[in-house]
């Protein structure tokens, strides 16, 4: 198990962890941070990180913000790397104007992880 701290740099603190991303091809990230929303149905990744890795783009799709409008982005093919798992031949978003990871559902619900809030930590079980 790994222990992660919450970002404390939002108010109120947001569950993260560490992530690397690897294209098909084998171009791999940097270990990066990545924010753990349960509230977003898919990941988006910022274009600049999916750009550095060289990962393919699978197709157009028609996406929603949390505020309600909608627009056209790209849908990208990753592994992504958690400490000792790797899940692979994962659909992620491309995001033209964030500089954030947010993971969401599609890649939440393959991992078992606890929450504690009052101890603003996220516990990784792999």
């Amino acid at each position: 198990m790994m222990i992660f701290a919450y970002n404390d740099d939002y108010h109120p603190p947001f569950p993260e962890i560490n992530i690397q991303l690897t294209s098909p091809t084998g171009e791999r990230s940097a270990v990066l941070p990545a924010l753990l929303d349960t509230g977003a149905d898919g990941t988006f990744v910022p274009m600049m990180m999916l750009r550095a890795i060289n990962a393919p783009v699978f197709e157009e799709v028609r996406v929603r913000s949390h505020w309600g409008e909608w627009r056209i982005a790209y849908r990208y093919l990753v592994n992504v790397s958690m400490e000792e798992q790797t899940l692979r031949g994962i659909f992620v978003v491309g995001d033209e104007t964030g500089n954030e990871i947010v993971i969401g559902r599609n890649v939440l619900n393959k991992l078992k992880m606890t929450y504690d809030g009052p101890a603003q930590q996220t516990h990784y079980h792999f």
